[in-house]
């Protein structure tokens, strides 16, 4: 099917309209085109620019509409916000009234803890610090990304730290426990006075005393 001439768009078709017809209107003796034809033509012309005009107008207008609209919602939104804010804040408001204002009702049914969370929870992280001769601090965090948070996952009570004098042992048999620890730093004193490395690794314990697994050994050299 051969392409239509006539451009779709129109933006495209309006100047290219433009410059049909005044080339045919201009040059209506030679292409056999009457007076009342031309007439008919410019007229075509007006017809079309007119309501051409009025549609772009109208255009215009729908998208200073719509860009008012939506700021009025914003201010409205905000608005909405501060006053669900001081409801929601409202140690008397029911859950009832949250519902009747369509609001978010808090969510008050616990959801039983899994029994086997320090099994499945991936170990803590531990830096230690040598901040003082024969001192090690040791701060342990929740989670491999080693964030500021310092608050503890759900269900767990703490971590239980061990230590190996001279490095990472190669036999199990060589990490020696030191301690059960709730709230990061644990301060760990060592005994030897002599310059030594040490290595430590930890791991969750639950309320039951169950044990998690270990984290990665980290070794810190301890002046005397």
């Amino acid at each position: 099917m051969a392409k239509d001439y006539i451009p779709g768009p129109d933006g495209d078709f309006n100047s290219w309209q433009e410059i049909f017809v005044n080339y045919v209107v201009a040059n209506s003796m030679a292409l056999g085109i009457s007076m009342s034809e031309k007439t008919e033509l410019l007229d075509s012309k007006m017809g079309w620019e007119t309501n051409y005009l009025t549609h772009m107008n109208s255009q215009n207008k729908a998208k200073g509409d719509t860009e008012l609209k939506d700021d009025f919602r914003d201010t409205h939104e905000s608005t909405i916000r501060k006053f669900t804010k001081k409801i929601q804040a409202r140690p008397e408001t029911t859950d009832a009234q949250r519902e009747a204002c369509g609001i978010t009702v808090p969510d008050t049914t616990l959801t039983p803890l899994s029994e086997n969370i320090v099994l499945t929870e991936p170990p803590p992280v531990i830096k230690p610090t040598c901040t003082a001769p024969k001192q090690v601090i040791i701060k342990w965090y929740p989670d491999q990304t080693v964030t500021d948070s310092e608050a503890k996952p759900q269900g767990l009570d703490g971590v239980a730290i061990w230590y190996a004098e001279g490095g990472i042992p190669s036999e199990e048999s060589g990490w020696r426990f030191l301690a059960l620890d709730t709230n990061t730093p644990y301060v760990h004193n060592v005994g030897n006075d002599a310059s030594v490395t040490i290595a430590y690794k930890a791991q969750w314990f639950d309320r039951r005393k169950r044990m998690g697994p270990f984290c990665d050994p980290v070794t810190i050299a301890v002046t005397g």
